[in-house]
């Protein structure tokens, strides 16, 4: 999907709309590039990026990761030049997104290009800098949750949420697989978080919620990733308002190119996770509930970043991707949030840290990294 159709389409369209100086098409394209590989990239390490889909390349080389973040940084700052808000050559009615909004799009390829930056700043601390310049002008990144970069589904056959379809072919349209793990729920369960209902289910002999262990059996009191999460409409969030905003107060609370400022980090951290309730259509006055008598104040914890971290977990329940991330980036070896450990029968070692390279990809190209990396070994950003 990364190279050989979303990405190879994505590049043909842009070298398409480039040839017809259509500068909003390209950018727009070169945008959602810029996630594909964001996405590649932190799951697999090292790859092709300099050479990718150029046709007189038949093995291209795999570029440094840092190489990769900084080649789509670099993607992303030529589309913010490049829009063009006044010009009628975009893409608009077949935009799924933001129906050819060219403000949007540029708020789009900013808060990419921030999330970059905070996955980097750990590893290289000159990227704080940028992250201060880009904190300096809030605005510029979504910064409303009508902006959030949200792909839509619908209740017409074959239009519907993924997770939905899989349950209407395999189980009659029931989760039976996939319950609620400790590892996220004791942290919503010990403040009585409003989502829990929207992404919980109680198990059908339970009168209330309960979470088990990684591979630890679960049984009918067990409850289990909720049906709303799964429903034929729901829809899939790719870069979220909350994400960006409980970013930016992770940036404040570290002082991260700004001033440390815990009181504008509680601000932002107040408002990203307001944003996420209400975006999981919690009740609303659980949700105050919550705001005015459970939400940590960040100027009075002992560990103001440790408590972002875990909202940014719970945040991203249903973003297994963006959570992995997240956790990789959250602290060095042994400190990251949420402290998880090996399920009960795997092999003793590290926890996974990536995807391990396709074995049609390293029979195809004698450029893959030699030895490849094993699922165990951490990536350039991984501290």
């Amino acid at each position: 999907m990364y190279y050989s159709t979303a990405g190879n389409n994505l590049n043909l369209a842009i070298l398409s709309a480039e040839a017809a100086n259509d500068k909003n098409t390209a950018a727009q394209c070169r945008v959602v590039m810029s996630q594909l590989m964001y996405e590649a990239t932190t799951l697999y390490g090292d790859i092709p990026f300099s050479e990718a889909w150029n046709p007189d390349i038949a093995y291209p080389k795999y570029d440094a990761q840092k190489d990769v973040f900084e080649g789509i940084i670099g993607w992303l700052d030529q589309s913010i030049a490049e829009f063009d808000e006044t010009s009628p050559l975009k893409i608009s009615d077949y935009d799924i997104y933001y129906k050819g909004d060219i403000a949007k799009w540029k708020k789009l390829a900013n808060s990419i290009k921030f999330k970059v930056l905070m996955a980097m700043v750990d590893k290289d601390p000159s990227k704080a800098a940028a992250i201060g310049q880009m904190l300096a002008n809030p605005s510029a990144m979504i910064s409303a949750p009508t902006e959030s970069w949200i792909h839509p589904y619908k209740t017409t056959t074959n239009n519907e949420n993924p997770k939905y379809r899989l349950y209407k072919e395999y189980t009659n349209g029931e989760n039976l697989w996939f319950f609620a793990n400790k590892n996220v729920f004791d942290f919503m369960a010990a403040k009585d978080d409003p989502r829990i209902p929207q992404y919980f289910d109680q198990g059908p002999a339970a009168t209330t919620f309960k979470a088990v262990e990684t591979e630890a059996t679960a049984d009918t009191t067990t409850s289990l990733i909720s049906g709303y999460l799964s429903r034929a409409n729901a829809p899939s969030v790719i870069l979220s308002y909350q994400e960006i905003t409980l970013l930016q107060a992770e940036a404040y609370a570290r002082g991260l190119g700004v001033t440390k400022d815990l009181v504008k980090a509680q601000e932002l951290y107040k408002t990203g996770v307001k944003a996420s309730m209400e975006f999981y259509e919690a009740d609303n006055a659980a949700i105050q509930t919550y705001l005015t008598t459970k939400l940590s104040n960040l100027a009075t914890i002992a560990d103001p970043v440790k408590e972002i971290h875990i909202q940014q977990w719970i945040d991203l329940m249903d973003r297994p991707m963006e959570a992995f991330v997240q956790w990789r980036r959250s602290g060095a070896d042994g400190q990251e949030v949420p402290a998880l450990s090996l399920p009960a029968g795997a092999p003793a070692g590290p926890l996974i840290r990536r995807w391990t390279y396709s074995p049609d990809e390293i029979a195809a190209n004698p450029n893959v990294p030699n030895p490849q990396p094993v699922y165990n070994v951490k990536m350039w950003f991984d501290l």
